[in-house]
Protein backbone atom coordinates (compact mmCIF):
# COMPACT_ATOMS: atom_id res chain seq x y z
CA UNK A 1 0.00 0.00 0.00
CA UNK A 2 1.37 3.26 -0.59
CA UNK A 3 -0.09 5.17 2.15
CA UNK A 4 -0.26 3.94 6.07
CA UNK A 5 -0.70 5.72 9.12
CA UNK A 6 0.54 5.26 12.28
CA UNK A 7 0.60 6.95 16.01
CA UNK A 8 3.90 7.35 17.52
CA UNK A 9 4.25 9.15 20.60
CA UNK A 10 1.54 12.05 20.30
CA UNK A 11 2.02 12.16 16.39
CA UNK A 12 0.61 10.67 13.16
CA UNK A 13 2.22 9.85 11.18
CA UNK A 14 2.04 9.33 7.06
CA UNK A 15 4.25 6.59 5.43
CA UNK A 16 4.77 7.25 1.65
CA UNK A 17 5.61 4.80 -0.72
CA UNK A 18 5.33 5.82 -4.05
CA UNK A 19 5.43 2.89 -6.90
CA UNK A 20 7.84 5.61 -9.10
CA UNK A 21 10.18 6.11 -6.24
CA UNK A 22 10.79 9.37 -3.81
CA UNK A 23 12.96 11.38 -5.97
CA UNK A 24 10.40 13.49 -7.06
CA UNK A 25 9.36 14.84 -3.78
CA UNK A 26 12.67 16.34 -3.82
CA UNK A 27 12.48 17.36 -6.60
CA UNK A 28 9.26 19.67 -5.94
CA UNK A 29 10.52 20.66 -2.67
CA UNK A 30 13.61 22.23 -4.45
CA UNK A 31 10.97 23.54 -7.24
CA UNK A 32 7.62 24.43 -4.93
CA UNK A 33 8.69 24.63 -1.02
CA UNK A 34 6.26 21.57 -1.15
CA UNK A 35 4.80 18.78 -2.75
CA UNK A 36 1.31 17.53 -3.27
CA UNK A 37 0.24 13.87 -2.41
CA UNK A 38 -2.76 12.10 -4.11
CA UNK A 39 -4.26 15.55 -4.43
CA UNK A 40 -4.95 15.80 -1.08
CA UNK A 41 -1.70 15.90 1.49
CA UNK A 42 0.25 19.12 1.16
CA UNK A 43 3.60 17.96 2.61
CA UNK A 44 7.22 19.96 2.96
CA UNK A 45 10.14 19.05 3.99
CA UNK A 46 10.38 19.99 7.36
CA UNK A 47 7.59 17.42 8.09
CA UNK A 48 9.63 14.45 6.99
CA UNK A 49 10.39 12.06 10.17
CA UNK A 50 12.89 9.17 10.26
CA UNK A 51 11.40 6.24 8.39
CA UNK A 52 9.13 4.13 9.68
CA UNK A 53 10.49 0.83 7.06
CA UNK A 54 14.01 1.61 7.90
CA UNK A 55 14.86 -1.66 5.67
CA UNK A 56 14.03 0.50 2.72
CA UNK A 57 14.16 4.19 3.73
CA UNK A 58 14.77 5.19 -0.33
CA UNK A 59 11.18 4.08 -1.51
CA UNK A 60 9.41 5.37 2.04
CA UNK A 61 9.23 8.75 3.32
CA UNK A 62 7.59 9.55 6.87
CA UNK A 63 5.86 12.83 7.55
CA UNK A 64 4.07 14.07 10.64
CA UNK A 65 0.51 15.29 9.77
CA UNK A 66 -1.45 15.55 12.64
CA UNK A 67 -1.09 15.57 16.79
CA UNK A 68 -2.83 13.67 19.02
CA UNK A 69 -4.18 15.15 21.98
CA UNK A 70 -7.19 14.15 24.65
CA UNK A 71 -8.58 11.23 22.57
CA UNK A 72 -8.57 13.05 19.46
CA UNK A 73 -5.82 13.38 16.01
CA UNK A 74 -6.24 16.57 14.99
CA UNK A 75 -4.99 17.12 11.47
CA UNK A 76 -2.73 19.76 10.23
CA UNK A 77 -4.91 22.16 8.60
CA UNK A 78 -1.47 23.17 6.45
CA UNK A 79 -0.99 19.47 5.48
CA UNK A 80 -4.94 18.87 4.02
CA UNK A 81 -5.39 22.58 3.13
CA UNK A 82 -8.95 23.17 5.10
CA UNK A 83 -10.36 25.95 6.25
CA UNK A 84 -11.64 24.26 9.38
CA UNK A 85 -10.10 21.16 11.57
CA UNK A 86 -10.78 18.05 11.44
CA UNK A 87 -10.41 15.60 14.27
CA UNK A 88 -10.57 11.75 14.69
CA UNK A 89 -10.89 9.50 17.50
CA UNK A 90 -7.83 8.12 18.87
CA UNK A 91 -9.64 4.78 19.15
CA UNK A 92 -10.15 4.89 15.00
CA UNK A 93 -7.56 2.98 12.63
CA UNK A 94 -6.85 6.04 9.63
CA UNK A 95 -6.91 4.45 6.75
CA UNK A 96 -6.07 6.64 3.37
CA UNK A 97 -9.18 5.93 1.61
CA UNK A 98 -10.88 8.47 4.73
CA UNK A 99 -8.69 10.98 2.85
CA UNK A 100 -8.59 9.99 -0.64
CA UNK A 101 -11.88 9.09 -3.15
CA UNK A 102 -12.03 8.13 -6.95
CA UNK A 103 -9.43 9.84 -8.76
CA UNK A 104 -7.58 11.33 -5.99
CA UNK A 105 -10.24 13.69 -4.83
CA UNK A 106 -9.95 14.98 -1.55
CA UNK A 107 -12.36 14.32 1.01
CA UNK A 108 -11.36 16.85 3.42
CA UNK A 109 -11.00 19.63 1.34
CA UNK A 110 -14.78 18.64 0.46
CA UNK A 111 -16.58 18.51 3.61
CA UNK A 112 -14.60 21.80 4.36
CA UNK A 113 -16.24 23.36 1.84
CA UNK A 114 -20.38 22.61 3.45
CA UNK A 115 -19.31 22.77 7.19
CA UNK A 116 -19.22 26.06 9.50
CA UNK A 117 -17.07 24.90 12.25
CA UNK A 118 -14.58 21.93 13.17
CA UNK A 119 -15.71 18.07 11.85
CA UNK A 120 -15.36 15.39 14.44
CA UNK A 121 -15.44 11.56 13.48
CA UNK A 122 -16.38 9.91 16.59
CA UNK A 123 -16.10 6.21 17.78
CA UNK A 124 -19.24 4.22 19.50
CA UNK A 125 -18.09 5.45 22.59
CA UNK A 126 -18.57 8.92 22.03
CA UNK A 127 -21.14 8.86 19.73
CA UNK A 128 -23.05 12.19 20.49
CA UNK A 129 -20.30 14.29 20.14
CA UNK A 130 -19.39 14.44 16.75
CA UNK A 131 -20.08 12.20 13.42
CA UNK A 132 -19.82 8.81 13.97
CA UNK A 133 -17.29 6.40 12.08
CA UNK A 134 -20.00 4.51 10.45
CA UNK A 135 -21.55 7.39 9.35
CA UNK A 136 -18.38 8.81 7.76
CA UNK A 137 -17.62 5.58 6.36
CA UNK A 138 -21.15 5.68 4.50
CA UNK A 139 -20.45 9.39 3.45
CA UNK A 140 -17.48 8.11 1.91
CA UNK A 141 -19.77 6.00 -0.28
CA UNK A 142 -21.39 8.52 -1.82
CA UNK A 143 -18.65 9.77 -3.56
CA UNK A 144 -18.87 9.05 -6.93
CA UNK A 145 -16.38 6.27 -8.46
CA UNK A 146 -15.18 6.00 -12.42
CA UNK A 147 -18.10 4.09 -13.84
CA UNK A 148 -20.62 6.83 -12.02
CA UNK A 149 -18.51 9.73 -13.15
CA UNK A 150 -18.62 8.25 -16.97
CA UNK A 151 -22.55 7.33 -16.94
CA UNK A 152 -23.12 11.03 -15.88
CA UNK A 153 -20.88 12.62 -18.65
CA UNK A 154 -22.62 9.99 -21.11
CA UNK A 155 -26.04 11.54 -19.94
CA UNK A 156 -25.11 15.13 -20.06
CA UNK A 157 -23.67 14.57 -24.13
CA UNK A 158 -27.23 12.59 -24.93
CA UNK A 159 -29.18 15.07 -23.53
CA UNK A 160 -27.58 17.66 -26.01
CA UNK A 161 -27.41 14.96 -28.79
CA UNK A 162 -30.32 13.35 -28.69
CA UNK A 163 -32.81 15.60 -30.43
CA UNK A 164 -30.90 15.07 -33.54
CA UNK A 165 -29.08 11.23 -32.74
CA UNK A 166 -32.39 9.55 -30.95
CA UNK A 167 -30.14 6.71 -30.06
CA UNK A 168 -28.60 8.74 -27.86
CA UNK A 169 -31.48 9.12 -25.21
CA UNK A 170 -30.62 5.67 -23.97
CA UNK A 171 -27.57 7.18 -22.23
CA UNK A 172 -29.49 9.28 -19.60
CA UNK A 173 -31.42 5.71 -18.66
CA UNK A 174 -28.41 4.16 -17.79
CA UNK A 175 -27.12 7.18 -15.40
CA UNK A 176 -30.79 7.20 -13.91
CA UNK A 177 -30.64 3.17 -13.57
CA UNK A 178 -27.12 3.85 -11.78
CA UNK A 179 -27.98 6.40 -9.52
CA UNK A 180 -30.89 4.16 -8.34
CA UNK A 181 -29.27 1.31 -7.29
CA UNK A 182 -26.68 2.96 -5.65
CA UNK A 183 -29.25 5.00 -3.19
CA UNK A 184 -31.33 1.97 -2.55
CA UNK A 185 -27.98 -0.10 -1.13
CA UNK A 186 -27.45 3.13 0.61
CA UNK A 187 -30.77 3.25 2.63
CA UNK A 188 -30.88 0.06 3.41
CA UNK A 189 -27.19 0.22 4.72
CA UNK A 190 -28.32 3.62 6.92
CA UNK A 191 -31.83 1.41 7.82
CA UNK A 192 -29.60 -1.40 9.23
CA UNK A 193 -27.34 1.36 11.00
CA UNK A 194 -30.44 2.62 12.61
CA UNK A 195 -32.04 -0.64 13.77
CA UNK A 196 -28.89 -1.93 15.44
CA UNK A 197 -28.59 1.46 16.95
CA UNK A 198 -31.96 1.48 17.88
CA UNK A 199 -31.96 -1.98 18.92
CA UNK A 200 -29.32 -1.04 21.53
CA UNK A 201 -31.09 1.76 23.07
CA UNK A 202 -33.87 -0.34 23.70
CA UNK A 203 -31.79 -3.16 25.22
CA UNK A 204 -30.69 -0.65 28.13
CA UNK A 205 -33.66 0.63 28.12
CA UNK A 206 -35.59 -3.14 29.30
CA UNK A 207 -32.28 -4.08 30.83
CA UNK A 208 -32.90 -1.27 33.48
CA UNK A 209 -35.94 -1.83 33.91
CA UNK A 210 -35.98 -5.79 34.57
CA UNK A 211 -33.00 -5.28 37.28
CA UNK A 212 -35.58 -2.45 39.19
CA UNK A 213 -38.18 -4.88 38.89
CA UNK A 214 -36.10 -7.42 40.14
CA UNK A 215 -34.73 -5.29 43.18
CA UNK A 216 -38.17 -4.29 44.06
CA UNK A 217 -39.67 -7.78 44.33
CA UNK A 218 -36.44 -8.61 46.62
CA UNK A 219 -37.47 -6.14 49.22
CA UNK A 220 -41.19 -5.44 48.72
CA UNK A 221 -41.72 -4.62 52.23
CA UNK A 222 -39.70 -1.48 52.25
CA UNK A 223 -41.82 0.27 49.30
CA UNK A 224 -44.68 1.78 50.28
CA UNK A 225 -48.32 1.07 47.94
CA UNK A 226 -48.34 4.35 46.27
CA UNK A 227 -44.29 4.05 45.57
CA UNK A 228 -44.63 0.70 44.40
CA UNK A 229 -47.48 1.62 41.83
CA UNK A 230 -45.72 4.61 40.65
CA UNK A 231 -42.32 2.66 39.82
CA UNK A 232 -44.24 -0.54 38.77
CA UNK A 233 -46.08 1.79 36.17
CA UNK A 234 -43.23 3.64 34.62
CA UNK A 235 -41.94 -0.02 33.37
CA UNK A 236 -45.40 -0.95 32.43
CA UNK A 237 -44.82 2.22 29.96
CA UNK A 238 -42.06 0.43 28.13
CA UNK A 239 -44.37 -2.20 27.27
CA UNK A 240 -47.15 -0.65 25.94
CA UNK A 241 -46.27 2.52 24.66
CA UNK A 242 -49.27 3.42 23.13
CA UNK A 243 -50.30 5.28 26.26
CA UNK A 244 -48.93 8.78 26.14
CA UNK A 245 -50.37 9.73 29.26
CA UNK A 246 -51.95 8.20 32.35
CA UNK A 247 -53.53 10.28 34.98
CA UNK A 248 -53.50 8.88 38.75
CA UNK A 249 -56.43 8.13 41.48
CA UNK A 250 -59.22 10.35 39.89
CA UNK A 251 -62.34 10.07 41.68
CA UNK A 252 -65.79 9.82 39.92
CA UNK A 253 -69.04 8.73 41.84
CA UNK A 254 -69.59 5.11 41.56
CA UNK A 255 -73.16 3.24 41.10
CA UNK A 256 -73.14 2.40 45.14
CA UNK A 257 -73.01 5.60 45.57
CA UNK A 258 -69.38 5.30 46.77
CA UNK A 259 -66.44 7.37 45.19
CA UNK A 260 -64.14 4.97 42.51
CA UNK A 261 -60.59 5.62 42.27
CA UNK A 262 -59.02 3.12 39.98
CA UNK A 263 -54.58 3.14 40.33
CA UNK A 264 -54.42 4.68 36.92
CA UNK A 265 -56.23 6.32 34.04
CA UNK A 266 -54.35 5.10 30.81
CA UNK A 267 -55.11 7.55 27.41
CA UNK A 268 -53.74 6.21 24.35
CA UNK A 269 -52.63 7.93 20.91
CA UNK A 270 -56.23 8.12 19.52
CA UNK A 271 -57.53 9.29 23.11
CA UNK A 272 -59.29 5.95 24.12
CA UNK A 273 -59.49 5.66 27.70
CA UNK A 274 -58.42 2.18 29.87
CA UNK A 275 -57.85 1.30 33.10
CA UNK A 276 -54.66 -0.18 34.90
CA UNK A 277 -54.60 -1.63 38.74
CA UNK A 278 -51.72 -2.50 40.46
CA UNK A 279 -51.86 -4.68 43.60
CA UNK A 280 -48.90 -6.05 45.59
CA UNK A 281 -46.82 -9.26 44.59
CA UNK A 282 -48.30 -10.96 47.39
CA UNK A 283 -51.54 -11.65 46.83
CA UNK A 284 -52.13 -15.47 46.21
CA UNK A 285 -54.03 -15.54 42.95
CA UNK A 286 -55.62 -19.53 42.23
CA UNK A 287 -56.12 -21.91 45.43
CA UNK A 288 -53.12 -24.13 46.67
CA UNK A 289 -54.77 -27.18 46.22
CA UNK A 290 -57.01 -28.34 42.87
CA UNK A 291 -60.31 -28.64 43.74
CA UNK A 292 -64.19 -28.12 42.65
CA UNK A 293 -63.66 -31.32 39.72
CA UNK A 294 -60.11 -31.39 39.86
CA UNK A 295 -59.36 -27.72 39.14
CA UNK A 296 -57.56 -24.51 40.43
CA UNK A 297 -60.11 -21.76 40.83
CA UNK A 298 -58.97 -18.24 41.72
CA UNK A 299 -59.50 -16.86 45.25
CA UNK A 300 -61.34 -13.81 46.70
CA UNK A 301 -58.43 -11.57 45.90
CA UNK A 302 -58.20 -11.84 42.39
CA UNK A 303 -61.96 -12.09 41.96
CA UNK A 304 -62.17 -9.21 43.96
CA UNK A 305 -59.70 -7.44 42.16
CA UNK A 306 -61.38 -8.09 38.69
CA UNK A 307 -64.97 -7.36 39.80
CA UNK A 308 -63.24 -4.33 40.98
CA UNK A 309 -62.44 -3.02 37.43
CA UNK A 310 -65.24 -3.99 35.93
CA UNK A 311 -67.40 -1.79 38.39
CA UNK A 312 -64.69 1.06 37.56
CA UNK A 313 -65.43 0.02 33.60
CA UNK A 314 -69.45 0.13 34.59
CA UNK A 315 -69.53 3.47 36.14
CA UNK A 316 -67.51 4.99 33.13
CA UNK A 317 -69.48 4.14 30.58
CA UNK A 318 -73.34 3.98 32.07
CA UNK A 319 -72.88 7.38 34.48
CA UNK A 320 -72.73 10.61 32.48
CA UNK A 321 -71.79 12.51 35.23
CA UNK A 322 -68.22 10.41 36.46
CA UNK A 323 -67.60 10.08 32.53
CA UNK A 324 -67.67 13.69 32.21
CA UNK A 325 -65.82 14.10 35.69
CA UNK A 326 -62.99 11.84 34.35
CA UNK A 327 -62.31 13.41 31.00
CA UNK A 328 -62.34 16.80 32.20
CA UNK A 329 -59.60 16.13 34.25
CA UNK A 330 -57.48 13.88 31.57
CA UNK A 331 -57.59 17.24 28.95
CA UNK A 332 -55.29 19.08 30.58
CA UNK A 333 -52.73 16.42 30.45
CA UNK A 334 -53.02 15.60 27.00
CA UNK A 335 -51.25 17.08 23.83
CA UNK A 336 -53.42 19.28 21.43
CA UNK A 337 -55.48 17.93 19.20
CA UNK A 338 -55.77 14.55 21.39
CA UNK A 339 -59.15 14.34 23.04
CA UNK A 340 -59.97 12.15 25.51
CA UNK A 341 -63.00 9.45 25.16
CA UNK A 342 -64.88 6.71 26.58
CA UNK A 343 -65.46 4.08 23.99
CA UNK A 344 -65.10 0.75 25.31
CA UNK A 345 -62.64 0.63 27.61
CA UNK A 346 -60.59 -2.07 28.76
CA UNK A 347 -58.59 -2.99 32.02
CA UNK A 348 -55.23 -4.32 32.77
CA UNK A 349 -54.27 -6.04 35.95
CA UNK A 350 -50.65 -7.01 37.58
CA UNK A 351 -51.32 -8.81 40.66
CA UNK A 352 -49.14 -11.47 42.74
CA UNK A 353 -46.85 -14.05 41.37
CA UNK A 354 -46.65 -17.32 39.40
CA UNK A 355 -42.89 -18.32 39.42
CA UNK A 356 -44.23 -21.62 41.47
CA UNK A 357 -47.24 -23.00 39.78
CA UNK A 358 -47.11 -26.19 38.28
CA UNK A 359 -48.06 -27.09 34.40
CA UNK A 360 -52.02 -27.24 35.77
CA UNK A 361 -52.24 -24.03 37.50
CA UNK A 362 -50.78 -22.49 34.60
CA UNK A 363 -52.96 -23.39 32.47
CA UNK A 364 -55.93 -23.02 34.84
CA UNK A 365 -54.49 -19.54 35.19
CA UNK A 366 -54.63 -19.15 31.36
CA UNK A 367 -58.81 -19.77 31.40
CA UNK A 368 -59.80 -18.20 34.39
CA UNK A 369 -57.85 -15.17 32.18
CA UNK A 370 -59.98 -14.97 29.47
CA UNK A 371 -63.21 -15.52 31.54
CA UNK A 372 -63.28 -11.88 32.08
CA UNK A 373 -64.68 -9.37 28.47
CA UNK A 374 -63.43 -6.17 29.94
CA UNK A 375 -60.13 -7.31 31.13
CA UNK A 376 -57.48 -6.84 28.46
CA UNK A 377 -54.27 -8.63 30.45
CA UNK A 378 -54.29 -9.91 33.26
CA UNK A 379 -50.31 -10.11 34.71
CA UNK A 380 -48.36 -11.67 37.34
CA UNK A 381 -44.84 -9.99 37.74
CA UNK A 382 -43.12 -12.98 36.91
CA UNK A 383 -45.26 -12.77 33.70
CA UNK A 384 -43.65 -9.00 33.50
CA UNK A 385 -40.41 -9.82 34.26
Amino acid sequence: MEIEFNIIEDELIMSYSPSNGTRFIFEHFSKYGYCQIKRTFYVKKDLIKSNIDDSDPEETLSFCIGQVKDGFIAISQEVVMTKHRFFFSETIPLKHNMFIAEQNTSILAKIDQIIDGDFYVVDKENSTNGVPVEAYLDLIKCFPKKAEIMYYVQSRISNLLKEWLPECDKYQEIYDKHIDKKNKQLVIKNKEHFSRSNNAIELAQFSTAKEELEEMLSHPEGVIEKEWQKRIYSIIQLLYPQYIYSAREIRFKGIDKNDKQPDFILVDTNGFVDILEIKNPDVRLITKQASCRNNYVPVKELSGAVQQIEKYIYCLTSIENSQKTVLEKLRDGLPEGVNPQVVSPKGMLLIGRSKDFNEQQKRDFEIIKRQYKNIDDIMTYDYLL
